[in-house]
C-alpha cells in the first residue's frame, strides 16, 4: 500500500467505525445501522433496519425520556450531544452508550432524518462504579478512623485521670512521710523511698506524654491553622522552661524567624519537646542551644543545635519511634514519646524531621515546613 496516496474506503469506514452509527426518521424507525452497532447488540441487519424503531432498543424509562425530551430537543436544536442511554440487544444484552445526534434534511428537503453516533461506555461505567465504590470505602474508613481517634482520645483522658488519681494520693503520702521525717537518713528505707519517688515521677511524666500523644491522633481537619510567629512560640516555650534554664545556666541563640502556617498549640509542643530534649541530654559544659534556618525552594529548613552528649548516629531514625530512647532510662529519664509527637506535628504540617549527631559532639534536630507566600499574609 502506498501510504502517500492512501484513500479511505468510506463504506468500510462507516460500517466498521470505532463507534456505532444509526439513522432514524421522525417516528424513530431505523433506516440504517452500521456493523459496529449491530455487532455490539448481537443483531443482524435484516432484524433491525426497516423493522425496528430506536425506541425498541430502549427500556421503558429511557423510551419515555427519548420521546418526551430527546426527540423534541433534537428537532428544536437540530443537534444534541453526550446523552447517556442504555441500548438493549439480543439475548438480554445491555450496552451503556453515549449518544450524539444531528438533524439532517433529505435531498428533496421533504423529510428530516436524524443521525446518531453511539460510544460504548461499558468500561467507563465499570471504572465509574469502581471509583464510586472506592470513594465510599474511603469515606467509611475515614469515618471509622475518626471514631477510633475519638474513642482513643476519650479513653486517654479517662485513663490518665484514673491513673493520676492514685499517683496523686501516693505523692501526698510521700510528702507527709518526708514532712514528718519518718524515714531515717542514710537507711536502706531512704534508698528504697528514693526509688519510689523516682518511679512515681517517671509514671506521671509517662501519663502526661501518652495523653499528649493521643491528642495528636485527632483529625487534622479539626485543628485550627493560623499564621504563626515562631519567635513568639519560642518566647512562650522559654518562659515554660524558665526553671530548667536557670538551673542549667543554658544559653539560647534565636534569630529572627519566618512566619509559618499551622497550629500554634502544636508548634509550641514541637519547640518545647526539642528544647527540653537539648536541656535533658546536656553535657557537663554550659548548654548552648541555637536555632538556624534557611529557605530552599518552597520549604523552610530549621535546625536546633546543641552541645549536649549526642547519640549514636546509627539510631537517628529509631529515636522518632514510639517509646524508643537511645539512652538508658537509669542514666537519663525519658519516655520516648516526645520526639514521636514532634514527628507527627511536623508531618501533619507538610514537613519532614530528622536528626544528626555523634556521641560527645552534640546533636542537631532539623525539620522542614512549607513557605508561606507574602501574598498569603494579606489574606489572613
Amino acid at each position: 500500500m502506498n501510504e502517500d496516496h492512501y484513500i479511505e474506503d468510506t463504506h468500510d469506514l462507516y460500517q466498521n467505525a470505532p463507534c456505532g452509527y444509526i439513522t432514524i426518521c421522525n417516528g424513530g424507525r431505523i433506516l440504517n445501522a452500521n456493523n459496529t452497532l449491530l455487532n455490539w447488540l448481537d443483531f443482524k441487519k435484516d432484524e433491525v433496519v426497516g423493522k425496528k424503531t430506536f425506541q425498541d432498543l430502549l427500556g421503558m424509562g429511557e423510551k419515555i425520556y427519548f420521546e418526551s425530551h430527546f426527540m423534541p430537543l433534537l428537532q428544536l436544536q437540530e443537534e444534541v450531544s453526550e446523552i447517556n442511554l442504555e441500548l438493549r440487544g439480543n439475548n438480554n444484552k445491555r450496552l451503556p452508550v453515549l449518544i450524539n445526534a444531528k438533524k439532517v434534511q433529505t435531498d428533496s428537503g421533504e423529510q428530516s432524518l436524524y443521525r446518531l453516533s453511539a460510544l460504548d461506555m461499558t468500561h467507563r461505567k465499570k471504572y465509574e462504579s469502581e471509583l464510586i465504590a472506592a470513594r465510599k470505602e474511603a469515606e467509611e474508613t475515614t469515618r471509622l478512623l475518626k471514631q477510633v481517634n475519638e474513642n482513643l482520645e476519650s479513653f486517654a483522658n479517662v485513663a490518665s485521670h484514673d491513673l493520676k488519681a492514685p499517683l496523686s494520693n501516693i505523692s501526698s503520702i510521700i510528702y507527709l512521710i518526708e514532712d514528718q521525717n519518718l524515714i531515717e537518713p542514710g537507711s536502706q528505707a531512704e534508698e528504697l523511698f528514693g526509688g519510689i519517688k523516682k518511679n512515681i515521677s517517671r509514671m506521671s511524666g509517662l501519663i502526661q506524654e501518652l495523653l499528649e500523644y493521643s491528642k495528636m491522633q485527632q483529625d487534622p481537619d479539626s485543628v485550627d491553622y493560623e499564621l504563626i510567629d515562631l519567635n513568639e512560640v519560642c518566647n512562650v516555650v522559654l518562659e515554660i522552661l524558665d526553671f530548667e534554664i536557670q538551673e542549667s545556666a543554658a544559653v539560647f541563640h534565636i534569630p529572627e524567624l519566618p512566619r509559618v502556617m499551622g497550629s500554634k498549640v502544636q508548634f509550641e509542643s514541637l519547640i518545647l519537646n526539642l528544647f527540653t530534649n537539648s536541656l535533658k541530654y546536656r553535657s557537663e559544659d554550659t548548654p548552648v542551644i541555637s536555632i538556624t534556618w534557611e529557605q530552599i525552594g518552597s520549604l523552610y529548613t530549621f535546625r536546633i543545635t546543641d552541645n549536649g552528649i549526642g547519640f549514636d548516629p546509627g539510631k537517628k531514625k529509631e529515636i522518632f519511634e514510639f517509646m524508643k530512647t537511645v539512652h538508658s532510662k537509669d542514666y537519663i529519664e525519658g519516655t520516648g514519646i516526645g520526639l514521636t509527637i514532634c514527628k507527627r506535628i511536623v508531618e501533619s504540617h507538610g514537613g519532614d524531621i530528622g536528626a544528626e549527631s555523634e556521641p560527645g559532639k552534640g546533636s542537631t534536630f532539623w525539620f522542614t515546613l512549607p513557605v508561606v507566600d507574602d501574598d498569603d499574609f494579606s489574606t489572613i
